[in-house]
């Protein structure tokens, strides 16, 4: 008897398996005569049997309270465990968010979706004219919703957040968000499969520093107290309005000296409403700088360390017959063979890369991603039993006072104005510490700074990066300035030298933007007396 070996071998599938998506289909669904669950499969099964040959499906169903169910008797949030084995025996497992109407009925194309919705200005399209053809939108909304269905679990995700809600909250932030209900009920049933919920029990820690600590604080002042020539904030105004009007993109901005913030403002518009300090941008990238920081007091705390294999927190990544073990140290510097953003809110992210792990080449190449600080953000999950947004908020947001930053992933989600920027910049200026919180020594806020990745990526390289930071050498900064980039053009700049903290928050670059922020922080700098 012979075996088919038609199939992909695992070395060489593993990177298309990483974004072959697995659907229940539907992932939305009514309730029937047996309280039967949804039939899973690839969405691209074809594909799938190319890569893995004859696969089998297996499923392990659980209810909101997570006990395992064989049918779907209750409406609301479900979750399955689904686990995939090749035609090799190579076993995959994936996690999927389902959800179980409460009524039988459809969801029809003439069904009503009340409510307002504002179109990008991009698309060209007058407001008037979306407006008068409602009922097209609907029709579309409808049918996208039914598309979806099938195509994903993101609608899933959604109803399944939803109907934990309270209907009457007080107040509601991103950390009640339905990502962060589905990331929060993922984390607590694989920390339950994984044995992690035993190994790490109820691990507390705490931001406050044993003796007060001095530092300055973020306070108002002026150019006289901290050490600027006189009329700087005037001239910083005319280059802000000039570069408003060449760019047409609005944008807030703060810059401190010494704890001390001389320049807090907003220029221009967005959807009719004008830009102030206090109005949010999506910050992209510059939410590395973030998860650094909060990753580096972890580290203060003694509870991870850079150069630790993840293989001690996260399971799913075994050691064996590896050459190079991935330490949190490859995770932040972009050097553990992996890919993409936007990956941070799958629950099985880890899962995923858990079983390419075996064939990445680690500490080969610097590349540049956002999943692979993700997935070492994932291991403080599993350490604490709190989900990454919460985990801000407790121990980086809700300590410096910031008011408006919100954050649900690790690499590129981020909305914040610029002065919530500037607090975390001036703890960074302060080396780990603000008000009368240590977040880390001065050593460890030594360990995450840039540095040549040599012992990475060996003798020969000129690479240098951080724990979520990067060296910046314009207009005039010392070459000890340090901070992130980010997609939208937003701007951190912390230079350590001169004791100054730039930020700045905006939806894109918008036209001439170099030139424009090479005169704003040039301006900033040779304003610098003392």
């Amino acid at each position: 008897m012979t075996i088919d070996q038609n199939f992909v071998k695992p070395e060489n599938r593993f990177r298309e398996m990483l974004n072959l998506d697995f659907v229940f289909q539907p992932s939305v669904f009514f309730p029937n005569e047996n309280d039967d669950f949804p039939n899973g499969d690839f969405i691209n099964p074809e594909k799938a049997k190319i890569l893995l040959g004859e696969y089998k499906i297996s499923v392990v169903f659980y209810s909101k309270n997570y006990e395992i169910v064989e049918t779907a008797v209750e409406p609301g949030r479900y979750g399955a465990v689904v686990k995939i084995t090749a035609q090799d025996g190579v076993e995959y497992v994936r996690y999927k968010t389902l959800f179980k109407c409460e009524k039988p009925k459809p969801i029809l194309v003439d069904d009503p979706i009340d409510g307002q919705i504002i179109f990008p200005k991009y698309l060209g399209i007058d407001s008037s004219i979306w407006k008068n053809q409602s009922q097209g939108t609907n029709i579309f909304i409808n049918l996208a919703i039914e598309r979806d269905r099938y195509r994903s679990h993101e609608f899933a995700v959604l109803l399944a957040g939803m109907s934990e809600m309270n209907p009457d909250p007080k107040s509601f932030s991103h950390l009640d968000s339905v990502t962060t209900k589905d990331r929060q009920w993922w984390l607590k049933l694989k920390r339950q499969i994984n044995g992690s919920e035993n190994r790490f029990p109820n691990v507390l820690i705490s931001s406050t520093s044993e003796k007060p600590v001095t530092t300055p604080l973020l306070v108002e002042g002026t150019e006289q107290e901290v050490g600027i020539k006189s009329g700087t904030t005037s001239k910083l105004d005319e280059i802000l309005n000039t570069w408003l009007n060449e760019s047409s993109e609005p944008f807030n901005t703060c810059i401190a000296r010494k704890g001390i913030l001389f320049f807090n403002k907003g220029y221009g518009e967005r959807n009719g409403e004008p830009v102030t300090p206090n109005t949010k941008h999506l910050i992209y990238s510059i939410t590395k700088a973030i998860s650094g920081t909060l990753f580096m007091i972890f580290v203060e705390k003694g509870l991870v360390k850079l150069d630790d294999p993840i293989s001690r927190i996260l399971p799913q990544f075994s050691d064996e017959g590896i050459e190079t073990p991935v330490t949190f140290r490859h995770l932040f510097t972009h050097t553990a063979d992996m890919d993409e953003h936007y990956t941070d809110t799958w629950n099985d992210l880890e899962q995923i890369y858990g079983e390419a792990y075996p064939y990445l080449k680690i500490g080969g190449e610097h590349r540049y991603n956002g999943t692979s600080i993700g997935i070492g953000l994932k291991a403080l999950e599993y350490i604490t039993g709190i989900t990454l947004p919460h985990l801000y908020q407790k121990y980086l947001f809700g300590p410096l006072g910031c008011q408006s930053i919100e954050s649900v992933d690790g690499a590129a989600l981020t909305w914040s104005n610029a002065y919530d920027i500037a607090l975390i910049g001036q703890m960074l200026s302060n080396r780990g510490k603000y008000n009368n919180y240590l977040f880390f020594s001065e050593e460890n806020f030594k360990q995450m700074l840039p540095q040549k990745l040599d012992s990475l990526l060996g003798p020969n390289t000129d690479i240098t990066w951080g724990i979520g930071l990067t060296e910046f050498k314009e207009g005039g900064l010392s070459s000890k300035t340090i901070g992130h980039g980010s997609a939208s053009s937003c701007t951190l700049r912390v230079d350590l030298k001169n004791d100054l903290v730039i930020s700045m928050t905006r939806s894109r670059a918008g036209e001439n933007f170099d030139q424009n922020h090479e005169k704003f922080i040039s301006a900033i700098t040779n304003s610098l007396i003392n």
